[in-house]
């Protein structure tokens, strides 16, 4: 599990990659914020209650299915 701020077309997204749950598996869930510092300080707050990383990203037509290699949780 890692949560994904992406900044695509001058907007910024909270992106929340739920791989490791066996309910959840693969899903994906967004959020939209309205500035960078918004963003990062939702990004913050999630990944201390999920207990994951954060990884921080620009462009990207599709969000990605799995992290990319070097990965480690």
């Amino acid at each position: 599990m890692y949560i994904e701020v992406r900044y695509r077309s001058g907007k910024h997204y909270v992106i929340i990659h739920q791989s490791d749950s066996k309910v959840n598996a693969g899903k994906v869930v967004a959020q939209f914020a309205g500035s960078e510092v918004e963003a990062k300080n939702v990004a913050k707050q999630y990944a201390r209650q999920l207990s994951c990383l954060i990884k921080y990203t620009k462009g990207g037509a599709e969000i990605p299915s799995s992290p990319p290699d070097g990965y480690v949780e």
